[in-house]
């Protein structure tokens, strides 16, 4: 469904998510513990950038509003069209989390793979420029020196143009130069800036940080375990709506929607076998192909039950989480 106008779902889950966010900051939690994913920085430099900071704060809501609106022209690009209920449901979707409210290498992370997404798109379904398959693997490779565990899905990445590719050896080529390229730039930063000491302990920390397994300190309460749970099932039930109408879709809009259930895979491998704190902001990077895949399935007409039993089961899930904290 393509439509241009706010509907009345958008004002309310848009007012909603104001809600959850100013309410955020009467919860009693503080910021994630960006040293388990983020492999290099001063402390004090972190601690101003991520910590419980007046900066953190506005970078946080810089981020987010970049991120949303990204994805909203992402889907004016490639998918259903005008519609300005999927940014509000992605940011909605996001602030469920009150540790969203301070910066975190998630927000970074985030912006950058859906622009490597974007990239990606635009090589397949236009021209097959190489120079938009290296950019897309150069903002992939960007993501992966922020938060390391990235590396490992990269051969799988490569795998999704490969077969479409008209010169697959200039692909493989221009795909492991634009890997290769960010973590050279950081590695020869940190050789002018410190020396050998420094760029050792760079890429001992990067390789600490990519091999280290989540160290799983779980703490759900009854609510966040049905509002997960919910949240798999409807976007499992999305995915099959998604796989089931492919043949109905555009060419343009089919192939890209092939690479969004395929970056969500791949992103939830990732965040399930390296998550450190399940209170940590994943969603802010996780919700960035999960918001695109629900949105296939909510905005069809065909799915207005199915859209209104999701909105109001998310939302009432959502006010009960707060509710909860207060009162504890």
């Amino acid at each position: 469904m393509s439509t241009s106008k706010i509907n009345g779902r958008t004002i309310v889950l848009l007012i909603l998510a104001v809600l959850l966010y100013v309410s955020a900051f009467f919860v009693d939690t503080g910021p994630m513990d960006y040293d388990a994913v983020l492999p290099f920085g001063s402390p004090r430099f972190l601690d101003t950038v991520f910590g419980a900071t007046t900066l953190s704060y506005i970078l946080s809501v810089v981020f987010l509003i970049v991120t949303a609106v990204s994805i909203y022209s992402f889907n004016l690009m490639y998918t259903t069209g005008i519609n300005y209920l999927l940014p509000v449901l992605y940011i909605f979707l996001v602030v469920y989390n009150p540790r969203v409210i301070f910066f975190s290498p998630f927000h970074i992370v985030a912006l950058l793979l859906l622009w490597s997404l974007v990239f990606s798109a635009r090589y397949r379904n236009s021209v097959q420029y190489l120079s938009n398959n290296f950019v897309s693997f150069f903002l992939f490779s960007s993501a992966s020196v922020v938060y390391p565990p990235l590396v490992w899905i990269f051969p799988l990445v490569i795998l999704v143009n490969i077969r479409a590719s008209e010169e697959k050896l200039k692909y493989v080529f221009t795909s492991f130069l634009g890997v290769i390229t960010p973590p050279v730039m950081a590695g020869a930063i940190c050789y002018i800036v410190g020396g050998n000491e420094l760029l050792n302990g760079l890429i001992a920390s990067f390789w600490d940080t990519m091999s280290t397994l989540g160290g799983y300190t779980f703490d759900f309460s009854a609510v966040e375990i049905t509002a997960a749970l919910f949240l798999i099932s409807f976007a499992l039930i999305a995915t099959f709506y998604v796989l089931r109408n492919l043949n109905r879709y555009k060419i343009v809009h089919s192939n890209t929607c092939i690479r969004i259930i395929f970056f969500a895979i791949l992103i939830l491998m990732i965040s399930a076998v390296f998550i450190t704190d399940n209170h940590d902001p994943y969603g802010v990077m996780l919700y960035v192909p999960v918001s695109l895949i629900l949105f296939e399935y909510l905005s069809s007409p065909k799915n207005n039950k199915g859209a209104m039993i999701f909105y109001i089961v998310v939302s009432g899930l959502a006010i009960i989480s707060r509710i909860i904290v207060f009162v504890r």
